[in-house]
């Protein structure tokens, strides 16, 4: 009696241990650190758009006004990492439909093909809408 619950004991052990390292690490420092709007996290964020773009995966949030310009406010997913990225639109272009409700209805949509422009800054790298392959909704 004694043996069998030792070893239900040791392999309910051995499973949590062997589930605790099979585990991928899906964060990083960076992002972990560091709020959206800081140098250091936009800069990172643009590092990684711009080194594997074809890789990730682009969820729209919410439509924000901010000082006269209007951004998308997205979620980008990789591997490795989920991040928030304010993305600048100067051109509606493809988008239409979220700009004429203000983004209402569209929160959790994938903004599939998505393509950015990086533009450096003393502030942190920024991201502009360059064009979309489609919203799936």
């Amino acid at each position: 009696m004694k043996i069998s619950t030792i070893t239900t004991t040791l392999l309910g052990c051995l499973t949590l241990l062997t589930a605790c390292n099979n585990s991928k690490n899906t964060s990083n420092a960076v992002f972990d650190k560091f709020a959206p709007t800081t140098m250091e996290y936009k800069n990172e964020l643009a590092s990684i758009v711009k080194s594997n773009p074809e890789e990730l995966h682009y969820t729209f949030n919410k439509f924000i006004e901010k000082d006269g310009k209007e951004y998308l406010d997205i979620q980008i997913k990789g591997e490795a990492f989920e991040a928030t990225g304010l993305v600048l639109v100067n051109s509606w272009n493809k988008l239409e439909e979220i700009k004429s409700t203000n983004g209402l209805g569209y929160d959790g949509a994938e903004l599939k093909g998505l393509e950015l422009a990086i533009i450096p800054s003393p502030s942190g790298a920024y991201l502009v809408y360059k064009d979309l392959e489609e919203i799936v909704d």
